[in-house]
C-alpha cells in the first residue's frame, strides 16, 4: 500500500514537472525567436553584483558564485538522507536537483541582462574573490572524490547507493566543468594547473589541450569535433566527440612538442604523463579502498567527460562559419574560414545556471574574447539565444525530436540574422569591437584571430616572443589574415 502511494506520488510529481517545464519553455521559446528584446528576468537590468566599492563590495559581487558548490553539497545531503531514512534512493538527489530544480529556477528567475561598464569591469578584474570561488571548487571536488572513494570501503554500500553516489558526484563534476573551463583559460600557471588537477582526478587530461588549441581555432566548422551540426542528435555526436577530441588533442600535443624540438613520447608530454598520474590515482583508490572505489572513480570520471561533451553539443549546435578557400592544414583539415563572431556560439544570461557555471553560458563573448575572465563576460540579445540555461538545455538535448523542434527554428533564424547583419553593416554597431579567439597562459594574445579592442592594455602581448604556443607561426596574421 505504502509503495503504491509513493509510486503514484512520484509519477504525479514527474508529470507536474514536465507540464511546468514545457509551459515555461514554450513561453521562453517565443522570446528566443525575438532578437530585439531580451528574455525575461527578475531585476534583469540591475547592476547589483557589478557595483564599484571597497572590500565589502568586492566580496558581495563575487558571492553569488558560491552556488557552484550546490551540486557537490547535494551529494553529501543525499548520502545523509539515505543513511537517516535507510532509503538508498536518496543518493540520486543530485540528478533531481541539477536537472529538475535548476531548470525550473532558470525559467522562473530568468536572465541577468546587465553588462558591466568599463570602470566596473576594471574593478571586477582585480577582485580576487572571483578567483577564490574557482579555486575553492577545485579542492572541494578533489576532497569529495577521495572521501567518497573511502566511503565505498568503510560503509560497504549496496548497489543502489553505489550507483547513486557515483552518478551524483559525476553530475556534480559535470556542473563543475564551468570552473575548469575558466581556469584553463586563465593567464597564470597557478590557476591553469588547478584546472588540470580536476582533470587528473577525472581521467580527462587531454581536454584542456584540445579545447584551447583545437576547439577555439576550429569552432563552428565541420573540422571541430566539439561543434554539432544542424539535425545531428546528441546520441551520435557524443561518441564521435569523445573519440575525435582525444585524437585531435594528441595531434596538437605532437605539434606543440615538435615546436620545442621534441617528439610526442617525451617526459614533457602534457597528455601522456598526466594520464599516467591519473592511472596511479585510480590504482591507489583500488589498493587502499577496494574494487568498489575504483569503479566509483571510473563512473564519476566518465560522467564528467560525458557532460562536458553534452555542453559542447549544445554550445554551437547548428551554427557554422563560412569556408573561404580549399586550403588545408597538416592533418588534411580545412583551415581557411571566416573569423569567429558573436553569431557562432549560443548565448543565455539565465542567472541561476550562470552563477553555478561561472558564466560559461555567455559563450559568444568568451569565444570572440577568450582572454576575458568570467566575471565580466557580456551578453547580447542579438546573439543566438537559448530559451533557458544549460541545465534545461541538457535535459532537452537528451530527447532529439524535442531538441530539434525547439532549436532548429532558432538556429535557422540565427543564420538569417547574421546574413542581414553583415549585409546592412549592423553587426559592427551591435557588438563590441575586438577579437582574440585563442588565449592561454602560454600566449595570451595574438596566437589566433586578433583584432584590437579585445583586451585592456596590460593584457596585450602581440609582440612577445614564442611562449610555447601551438599555432604561432602557422600562417595566421595579427588580424586573422592568412599569410601565404
Amino acid at each position: 500500500m505504502i509503495s503504491d502511494v509513493v509510486g503514484t506520488s512520484a509519477y504525479c510529481a514527474f508529470g507536474g514537472w514536465v507540464m511546468i517545464f514545457a509551459g515555461l519553455l514554450r513561453w521562453r521559446f517565443t522570446e528566443s525567436m525575438d532578437d530585439k528584446s531580451n528574455n525575461h528576468g527578475l531585476y534583469q537590468w540591475s547592476s547589483n553584483f557589478y557595483r564599484k566599492g571597497g572590500a565589502l563590495m568586492d566580496f558581495w559581487n563575487a558571492l553569488p558564485h558560491i552556488v557552484n558548490l550546490t551540486s557537490t553539497a547535494t551529494v553529501y545531503l543525499g548520502v545523509y538522507l539515505a543513511e537517516a531514512t535507510s532509503n538508498p534512493y536518496w543518493t540520486f538527489l543530485t540528478f533531481f536537483v541539477g536537472f529538475g530544480a535548476v531548470p525550473i529556477g532558470d525559467l522562473l528567475i530568468g536572465e541577468d541582462s546587465y553588462n558591466p561598464s568599463p570602470s566596473e569591469e576594471k574593478q571586477m578584474r582585480a577582485n580576487n574573490w572571483f578567483r577564490f570561488h574557482t579555486i575553492t571548487y577545485v579542492w572541494s571536488y578533489v576532497a569529495s572524490v577521495v572521501y567518497f572513494a573511502s566511503y565505498m570501503q568503510n560503509v560497504k554500500v549496496n548497489s543502489v547507493a553505489f550507483w547513486g553516489i557515483s552518478t551524483s558526484l559525476g553530475i556534480s563534476s559535470g556542473f563543475g566543468i564551468g570552473c575548469i573551463h575558466e581556469l584553463i583559460h586563465r593567464p597564470t600557471f597557478l590557476e591553469m594547473n588547478h584546472g588540470r588537477l580536476v582533470l587528473l582526478f577525472s581521467n580527462y587530461n587531454h581536454f584542456w589541450v584540445e579545447h584551447l588549441w583545437g576547439h577555439h581555432k576550429r569552432v563552428a566548422t565541420e573540422e571541430d569535433p566539439a561543434s554539432s551540426a544542424l539535425n545531428e542528435p546528441l546520441w551520435t555526436f557524443i561518441w564521435k566527440c569523445l573519440y575525435l577530441s582525444f585524437v585531435d588533442a594528441c595531434n596538437l600535443e605532437e605539434k606543440f612538442q615538435r615546436g620545442r624540438g621534441r617528439g610526442f613520447w617525451t617526459p614533457y608530454n602534457r597528455i601522456v604523463v598526466p594520464f599516467l598520474v591519473s592511472f596511479a590515482i585510480d590504482y591507489a583508490f583500488y589498493h587502499y579502498f577496494g574494487l568498489a572505489a575504483l569503479c566509483f572513480q571510473l563512473v564519476q570520471s566518465f560522467l564528467t567527460a560525458f557532460l562536458t561533451d553534452n555542453a559542447n553539443y549544445i554550445e554551437h549546435y547548428g551554427l557554422r562559419r563560412k569556408r573561404l578557400s580549399e586550403k588545408k592544414d597538416e592533418w588534411g583539415l580545412y583551415r581557411d574560414y571566416e573569423p569567429q563572431s558573436w553569431m557562432h556560439s549560443w548565448n543565455t544570461g539565465d542567472r541561476v545556471s550562470n552563477w553555478m557555471l561561472f558564466k560559461i553560458e555567455r559563450h559568444p563573448d568568451h569565444h570572440v574574447n577568450s582572454r576575458r575572465p568570467y566575471q565580466i563576460l557580456r551578453t547580447y540579445k542579438e546573439s543566438p539565444t537559448y530559451p533557458t540555461g544549460y541545465a534545461g538545455m541538457f535535459v532537452l538535448s537528451w530527447f532529439p525530436p524535442l531538441w530539434f523542434m525547439v532549436m532548429n527554428p532558432i538556429a535557422r533564424k540565427a543564420g538569417i540574422d547574421y546574413g542581414k547583419q553583415l549585409k546592412d553593416g549592423s553587426y559592427k554597431t551591435i557588438f563590441p569591437s575586438g577579437a582574440n579567439n585563442i588565449s592561454s597562459v602560454y600566449k595570451k594574445t595574438g596566437e589566433g584571430h586578433y583584432e584590437a579592442g579585445s583586451q585592456m592594455a596590460q593584457d596585450i602581448d602581440i609582440n612577445e616572443g614564442k611562449g610555447g604556443s601551438v599555432w604561432e607561426g602557422d600562417g595566421v596574421g595579427v588580424h586573422g589574415a592568412k599569410q601565404d
